[in-house]
């Protein structure tokens, strides 16, 4: 009878450890495959572009772009991404901010003003429009797909918004960036640098 038991319990101990293993190797599998989302800004010709669009009046309209870059740093192709402005704030000379307006997260537009998730592979660059200035006429140009009648006067603002930018993913941990962008009306001296 002894034997037996422990036979049964050698059986037993051995599933165990076999599960315990199986269910390790699998979660460092995962973890090892990952998607990594990264979410970043640097004052350069990526993230800040000039271009000019012909309208179909035939006219052209120019415009400043400030964008953010998305990458997957992981393995695997992280799933259904988006990129959101989470609040905007006010900086004031003093350094202090205050909430704007602007109060829930709002998708923010691919570039091609695309709103539709994209899966990213890993290793390449992916770029979000966070503002887009008009070279003919001033005002802030959020590139959210509608802004409110409650918020039309973010577009008059002379000074600095900082920006709190989130991109997510389903199968990823959401990344973060911070972006102050400073603009008084003129296109020539926008500025934007990373918080």
């Amino acid at each position: 009878m002894t034997s037996a038991w422990i036979a049964v319990g050698a059986a037993i101990g051995g599933g165990l450890v076999a599960g315990l293993l199986t269910g390790f190797y699998q979660h460092w599998r995962e973890h090892w495959n990952r998607p990594i989302l990264s979410i970043d800004f640097q004052d350069d010709k990526f993230h800040r572009v000039e271009s000019t669009h012909k309208r179909s009046d035939g006219k052209e309209d120019s415009f400043v772009y400030i964008r953010a870059r998305v990458r997957n740093t992981g393995r695997n192709v992280a799933k259904d991404c988006r990129v959101f402005l989470a609040h905007l704030e006010e900086v004031h000379p003093s350094g202090k901010t205050t909430r704007t307006v602007f109060l829930d997260s709002r998708q923010l537009a691919w570039s091609g003003w695309n709103f539709v998730s994209l899966s990213l592979p890993a290793g390449l660059d992916f770029y979000a429009d966070v503002l887009r200035i008009s070279k003919a006429a001033s005002g802030w140009g959020i590139s959210v797909e509608q802004i409110f009648a409650s918020e039309q006067d973010l577009k008059s603002y002379s000074g600095t918004y900082r920006f709190h930018l989130v991109a997510t993913s389903e199968n990823a941990v959401p990344a973060r960036c911070t972006v102050d962008i400073t603009y008084a009306g003129d296109w020539r001296n926008l500025r934007a640098v990373a918080v």
